[in-house]
């Protein structure tokens, strides 16, 4: 006898496509696919008629808290939303200012003591130590992507420049083909005189002043440099949350002639625009930019050229925004991994027509790949962890800050009706969450630790 049976849904496999068949799960892992009749009795028969039944997704972007103080109240609450929103891995970029071989300790001791995804960790580089240790956050930590920001975020995070970024490329090359360089790709000088000009004529804004400020040739230029220092060095490159039409139409001529790029957008870029009435709700790095840009990225999904899908997840408050501050003083972030897949299957799916198999791969199997997560995440098969979700195509809900599980007060979807929501999810062989509530108050998370 098994521990669980999933029975009557459609299956999303990602290497094959849609297909009618039962999985059953024992121990954490996959252990058959086929009819009903020809798997085993078991503990516990789920009936997904009329549903989808999927790789859970794995969202390969995540910030929680720039300290392990944060990161021990963050991993909890916005994992908790994750799972109820059918995340069931998260990628995590640790951001410290001293070595990480030191404070890793207290992140996987968070970990150990219960959350509701699994984890894998990136690790930003952003001194002569942390550059001085890479291949040690590889082998004693189990980081093999490593983030490199070319443009920061004054007061959070500091800019790189392109000496360092080259010879960080370098160590990364020099750890072999699956270790990976992530790259925060936007020109500061260009973004700096910009934002210069701006606040000497304009005392507010709304998030067409903000996108202004960073245009987009900042981005494509960044996106040129940072593909060629990654070509010159010999290393694998992700370009985390482009966001606009020139940046992604480059990275379309980029990828010809290098097989080793790789492109992310986020379902904030994916879903809004600068005249959503969220407003500076939505204020974030780089920005949330116009409808012709929107519409360019769910092009590049549907033509290949976007890789995966993440969230770029910086949870605030109300408070924490200060949005009295006004758009110089109000802070950047939002929480969003509750909505990650509905809107990626409202807007994609059911607006745009996105063939379902299409917005399932990015959102599992190519991350995986990506990431040396493959096959053991990012799919249904015989002998891969059981993280499947459960989604119905057809389940349409307000958004609700309330409902969805973050720490967050508020959500840059609120009071919108998204079509296409997880009904069930399932981490590591267990119900995490079940039609939109925490089913497994413990947590069933595991931190993955990436080989070389």
């Amino acid at each position: 006898m098994v521990d669980l049976l999933i029975e009557n849904g459609t299956l999303v496999i990602p290497e094959v496509g849609l297909t009618k068949a039962a999985v059953a799960i024992d121990r954490g892992k996959i252990v058959g696919i086929g009819a009903p009749g020809c798997l085993p009795a078991a503990r516990r028969t789920i009936d997904a008629a009329g549903k989808y039944v999927m790789p859970g997704v794995i969202d390969p972007h995540v910030h929680l808290g720039t300290n392990p103080e944060q990161f021990s109240r963050l991993a909890v609450s916005e994992t908790r939303a994750a799972a109820i929103g059918g995340v069931t891995t998260v990628g995590c970029y640790l951001r410290d200012q001293g070595s990480y071989l030191k404070s890793n300790r207290d992140y996987m001791e968070t970990i150990k003591n219960g959350i509701h995804t699994n984890m894998c960790f990136h690790i930003q580089i952003s001194t002569e130590e942390h550059l001085s240790e890479l291949a040690a956050y590889a082998a004693e930590i189990g980081s093999t992507t490593f983030k490199f920001y070319m443009c920061g975020n004054p007061g959070i995070v500091e800019s790189a420049d392109d000496g360092f970024i080259f010879a960080g490329f370098q160590k990364v090359a020099a750890l072999g083909k699956r270790a990976l360089a992530s790259v925060h790709a936007e020109n500061e000088r260009i973004i700096d005189r910009w934002t210069r000009e701006a606040m000497a004529v304009k005392k507010d804004g709304n998030l067409q002043d903000w996108q202004d400020t960073r245009p987009a040739v900042a981005e494509e230029e960044a996106v040129i440099r940072a593909a060629r220092l990654a070509q010159e060095a010999g290393a694998r490159l992700y370009v985390v949350h482009i966001t606009s039409e020139a940046a992604i139409e480059r990275m379309r001529l980029l990828k010809r002639e290098n097989q080793n790029l790789y492109a992310e957008v986020t379902s904030a870029h994916l879903g809004l625009n600068t005249q959503d009435p969220i407003g500076m709700l939505a204020k974030m790095i780089p920005p949330i930019r116009e409808k012709k840009d929107s519409d360019a990225l769910w092009r590049g999904v549907r033509e290949g050229v976007v890789d995966s899908f993440g969230t770029d997840n910086v949870t605030r408050t109300v408070a924490d925004k200060k949005l009295d501050q006004g758009m110089w003083g109000s802070r950047t972030g939002y929480a969003v991994l509750g909505t990650h897949l509905p809107v990626l299957i409202d807007e994609g799916y059911h607006k745009r027509g996105v063939p379902l198999i299409d917005i399932v791969r990015r959102a599992t199997m190519s991350p995986a790949k990506i990431f040396g997560l493959y096959p053991q995440k990012g799919t249904i098969q015989v002998g891969s962890d059981a993280d499947i979700v459960i989604l119905d195509l057809e389940k349409e809900q307000r958004v609700d800050p309330a409902k969805i599980g973050s720490s967050s007060d508020f959500s840059i979807f609120q009071g919108k009706v998204l079509k296409g929501w997880p009904v069930m999810t399932i981490v590591n062989g267990r119900v995490a969450a079940e039609d939109g509530h925490l089913a497994d108050q413990k947590g069933n998370g595991s931190y993955l630790f990436r080989h070389l």
